[in-house]
């Protein structure tokens, strides 16, 4: 049951969605843990300079030539693939909503850090009177999209090219040890949003809990949230900025800002069914997502050897499928408002 906490004029409404300790299913009653899979990957390039095409190859995996090593994941099949899979998780944690904004009709939308487009494309076919953009660096959206959809390639976190108060609706998802200036792109997207338009952001914290102690701290999936805490602290994109994300909204200006936080189990574990569905797809996207997650961070920040790295990786998906752990990681949903009449912070 959903706890509310009230708003106040100096953070946001905050709401815990989630029971304050999941309930555990016995766990001789349901061992399977990996019969989900995804719908497809969207895999096809939209038409875009062949420069910008390009790829680089790195310990046997593929990633972005456009602005290298501003991010550290893949842009491969296997990565792609986890995009994916985490697009439907998240559509299982939130009720099969695209997004929770009380904002139902968008005319000019934008998907930063948009990945496969997947989002994009299920926006695009919701709202068909609503222009959606998808904007990433990597050219992996498919080409065969919704009339209403395009995709561009380009870096967020530089200095937009759109016209100010052009859209009204922004979404973020996933962004999570990519920013280093969570501010700068909040003006930004403050200042290109219309007044009276929305932010909408989806974030996943890298913190492993448990609500029954059942997870230690020298277990693997402890030692791997520690690990990749300081890897982005020293990438220079934290990965703790989760927990700031509703103030920086109020500090830039919007108003009505909501923070939503769900758990989200590892594993199939829960007795509750909708957490039980959520906790399975979630192990399938770390299983997926691991190696992709781990080998440019580890390698080149951590100055891990690649195979030091795929050790780790490989012990680490050996811990996330612990049935004796009760592990889960938070995500939190944060909406706001530019005000209708601007009164930017930023003048």
């Amino acid at each position: 049951m959903a706890d509310e906490s009230g708003a106040t004029a100096a953070g946001p409404s905050t709401t815990h969605n989630d029971p304050a300790q999941i309930p555990v299913e016995d766990p001789d009653l349901d061992s399977a843990d990996s019969a989900y899979g995804d719908d497809g990957m969207l895999s096809e390039t939209t038409s875009i300079p062949s420069t910008i095409l390009r790829h680089r190859y790195e310990n046997g995996r593929r990633y972005h030539k456009f602005r290298e090593g501003e991010y550290w994941g893949p842009n491969d099949e296997q990565q792609n693939d986890q995009l994916d899979i985490a697009h439907q998780m998240f559509m299982i944690m939130l009720n099969n909503k695209l997004h929770l904004a009380p904002y139902e009709h968008p005319q000019n939308v934008l998907d930063l850090g948009c990945g496969t487009g997947i989002w994009c494309v299920d926006m695009a076919d919701e709202h068909p009177a609503a222009q959606v953009t998808g904007v990433d660096l990597s050219p992996i959206q498919p080409s065969f999209a919704p009339p209403n959809c395009k995709f561009e390639i380009d870096d967020v976190t530089s200095p937009w090219t759109y016209d100010q108060n052009s859209f009204d609706f922004i979404n973020i998802r996933a962004l999570y040890g990519s920013v280093a200036d969570w501010a700068s792109l909040y003006k930004e997207v403050f200042d290109h949003l219309a007044p009276g338009g929305y932010i909408h952001q989806v974030e996943m914290s890298i913190q492993f809990k448990s609500d029954d102690d059942s997870l230690k701290p020298d277990h693997i999936l402890s030692q791997w949230s520690d690990i990749f805490h300081e890897a982005g602290e020293k990438f220079g994109k934290s990965f703790k900025a989760v927990h700031d994300l509703g103030k920086w909204m109020v500090d830039a200006g919007f108003e009505d800002v909501n923070e939503r936080w769900y758990k989200v189990p590892v594993g199939g574990w829960s007795s509750d069914a909708h957490l039980k569905e959520l906790g399975r797809w979630n192990l399938l996207h770390c299983t997926q997502g691991a190696e992709g997650w781990g080998l440019f961070l580890l390698t080149s920040v951590m100055k891990w050897t690649p195979d030091e790295a795929r050790v780790f990786i490989a012990k680490f998906k050996q811990g996330l499928k612990d049935r004796s752990v009760h592990a889960y990681f938070e995500v939190v949903v944060v909406w706001a408002r530019k005000p209708a009449i601007q009164n930017s912070v930023w003048e």
